[in-house]
């Protein structure tokens, strides 16, 4: 296909994402029918990289033409996953560059190349999570392999280059059973390793019944063991225990609030909310531990606590919540706060 044609397609694409964000409008207060969560709030904190000091904001289309003109690209081009230990410090797969960014705030920010060789990389990296004790394990979704990261390294290598997956996208670390959970997005499956990287088993197959999966694509595990996948094509959440069984589930396609249009990420909060990035509503929704939706926030646009196309969020322990704003460029950062 031509540039031209590329071109039109993205100006048509942009168009649809446009009329489909209006659908949400971001909320004030966390809306709930319990009288803390009314005193809640998401607030926005910061974003990598930031614009707050004189930086000229740079619109998708004015990237694109940096990327194939061959100008110097931006520090992040497309952020699809994200991993924190605070907004200080955290590691951002970018796919367009093929790499993991260590975003140190106080120190600026390095590149690890997640491949020896990285210029005859051409893989497709989707999401990470820490393996304790080892480094950072990293799904590659052309390639059907986990990189490992080892810690203090800037070289990854095949973990367990034995393991035969089918296009692996999500992957989290079941902290209570010492397993990795990794979706096989092409099989339509979980398949559940060891902490070396051997299968253990795998869950599901494909289908709209519960237990059955269509494309799923992202997961979290809270820190009670329990399982949250996007099931992306089937346009809902299904909730597994810490032993692979089914609890529940909840969502269905729709253009209005508490649906879904593409949901990606998905996190959980100290409270047991979940949080599921959709990319095409371009906004995070909320819902409690019954599927129920409480709020949301975002909407389309390039502003602090706007996105375009969030693919990645992640929630560390003290409820700051990270955002991979991809066509934005940059991770937006934001915090929980309960006054209840």
């Amino acid at each position: 296909m031509n540039k031209p044609l590329n071109l039109y397609f993205l100006l048509v694409l942009t168009a649809i994402t446009a009329f489909a964000s209006g659908k949400l409008q971001a909320q004030d207060t966390l809306a709930s029918n319990n009288q803390a969560a009314e005193m809640s709030y998401v607030r926005w904190v910061s974003e990598f990289p930031s614009t707050q000091k004189g930086q000229t904001k740079k619109g998708l289309f004015e990237r694109i033409g940096k990327f194939v003109f061959g100008k110097k690209p931006t520090v992040l081009i497309k952020p699809v996953a994200v991993l924190a230990h605070n907004p200080e410090m955290f590691w951002v797969v970018d796919q367009k560059k093929a790499s993991l960014a260590t975003i140190n705030q106080k120190k600026g920010s390095t590149l690890k190349l997640t491949t020896k060789n990285n210029d005859a990389y051409n893989g497709s990296l989707v999401a990470i999570c820490e393996l304790p004790g080892k480094g950072l394990l990293i799904t590659d979704s052309r390639l059907n392999k986990i990189f490992l990261v080892p810690t203090d390294s800037k070289e990854a290598i095949i973990f367990n280059n034995s393991l035969s997956l089918q296009q692996p996208t999500g992957i989290a670390y079941a902290k209570e059973k010492d397993e990795i959970w990794v979706l096989e997005t092409k099989a339509h499956r979980i398949a559940v390793l060891n902490s070396k990287g051997e299968l253990l088993k795998t869950i599901g197959s494909r289908g709209n019944a519960p237990g059955e999966f269509n494309f799923p694509t992202h997961i979290w595990i809270d820190r009670h063991g329990q399982v949250y996948i996007v099931d992306s094509m089937n346009f809902r959440v299904q909730i597994y225990n810490s032993e692979g069984q089914w609890v529940s589930m909840f969502g269905q396609a729709g253009d209005g609030s508490g649906y879904f249009a593409r949901p990606k990420g998905i996190a959980t909060d100290s409270y047991g909310n979940i949080y599921v990035a959709d990319a095409l509503f371009h906004t995070v929704q909320i819902f409690n531990k019954e599927g129920q939706l409480l709020y949301f926030f975002g909407n389309q646009g390039r502003d602090k606590g706007q996105f375009w196309m969030p693919l990645g969020i992640f929630i560390d322990d003290k409820d700051y919540i990270y955002v991979t704003d991809s066509f934005n460029s940059r991770v937006q950062v934001f915090q929980l706060i309960n006054n209840g």
